[in-house]
């Protein structure tokens, strides 16, 4: 499935989803895009099409803020084939059944994130399971089949790191400040710093803030495991992959008593969503009826600041197609969590 694919910074003022009406389906998520992002023209190259008929759907294209990409560019998802195999091809021929698994034992990839100022030159191609880190320029005519750092440019086929933007020193500090998630009036207030090459200037002046906001912020109290895994379940999302990340945690830790799965709901949906909440330990517990597991499933209820500070307490990140994904990426890479994608399959390899 090719889907010609742009947003015009003046329409784009604030994050959100892009959604693609499928036969017979209800409308698609295709791309979560931040405020001030624009895409001049391209295609996202999808097999979306494909999973969905077997329940789930490869398939998730997370942009940030303020990045900038040219015309030409082509993100490619859930388009994988195994080569391991005696043969590449799909063919009717090739099945054993015709029962669809939901657990696949090659693993397709579906999920690319680009974060937050990030320029990408034209007619790049963009493969699944990267991450363009905050800050990095992709040159023209590259393709990318593996992570950006933060800062970084990058080019070639396959793109390779040519230098980075800044000293090593000023990427730290500015990715402290992160001042793409400040509100709208911050940015307007201190305008005459984002046109300027004096990057020094910028951090002095609010390095110490950003460092003394992350002090105040109050720590997540979390009894963790050897491996913990933490999940923001997606309730709320169409194609939500809340339920596959349960299942396939328990089926592949079933015997393992050292791992644990955190889901993280945030304090106001909880409040809100009281009902589903106290229904969520009930689902779980029927899992736990049929499979037996071994392996710990806790629920954290927290709000903004804990939201952070957990990322502290966990050695994996498990994506969702929400628009707090590439926040949530950032708090990941800040903390040296690996990110594992929910929408792919199998999720946990």
């Amino acid at each position: 499935m090719i889907i010609n694919f742009s947003v015009p910074v003046e329409t784009n003022r604030h994050t959100k989803h892009y959604y693609l009406n499928m036969e017979n389906k209800e409308s698609f998520p295709l791309a979560c895009v931040g405020r001030d992002t624009y895409i001049v023209d391209g295609v996202i190259s999808s097999g979306a099409d494909f999973t969905i008929e077997k329940g789930y759907a490869v398939h998730n294209l997370q942009i940030g803020q303020f990045s900038s990409i040219a015309h030409g560019s082509d993100f490619t998802m859930g388009l994988g084939h195994n080569y391991l195999n005696l043969a590449t091809g799909v063919s009717e021929l090739f099945r054993a059944d015709t029962e669809h698994n939901l657990v696949e034992k090659y693993k397709e990839k579906g999920q690319i994130l680009i974060q937050n100022d990030v320029w990408i030159g034209h007619n790049v191609t963009v493969m699944p399971g990267v991450i363009i880190h905050n800050g990095a320029v992709v040159a023209a005519n590259s393709h990318v089949v593996k992570d950006v750092p933060p800062y970084a440019i990058v080019g070639g086929n396959p793109a390779k790191i040519i230098k980075y933007r800044f000293s090593e020193k000023v990427i730290e500090k500015l990715l402290t400040i992160q001042w793409w998630n400040w509100d709208d009036d911050k940015i307007r207030e201190n305008k005459q710093y984002f046109r300027s090459e004096n990057i020094e200037a910028f951090i002095d002046k609010f390095f110490e803030e950003a460092v003394n906001d992350l002090r105040k912020m109050k720590e997540a109290e979390v009894n963790k495991s050897n491996k913990t895994y933490l999940f923001f379940p997606d309730f709320s999302e169409p194609y939500f992959v809340w339920e596959r990340v349960i299942k396939e945690f328990t089926k592949k830790f079933k015997k393992n008593k050292d791992c644990q799965l955190i889901l993280f709901i945030e304090e106001d949906y909880a409040i809100k969503n009281q009902e589903l909440i106290n229904l969520l330990p009930q689902y779980i517990e029927g899992i736990y009826e049929n499979e037996n597991f071994a392996c710990s499933i806790d629920i954290f209820i927290g709000n903004m600041e804990t939201e952070r500070t957990i990322f502290k307490k966990v050695d994996y990140f498990v994506t969702n197609r929400s628009k707090s994904t590439i926040l949530h990426s950032e708090y990941a890479y800040e903390n040296n969590v690996k990110v594992i994608s929910g929408v792919d399959t199998p999720i946990f390899s």
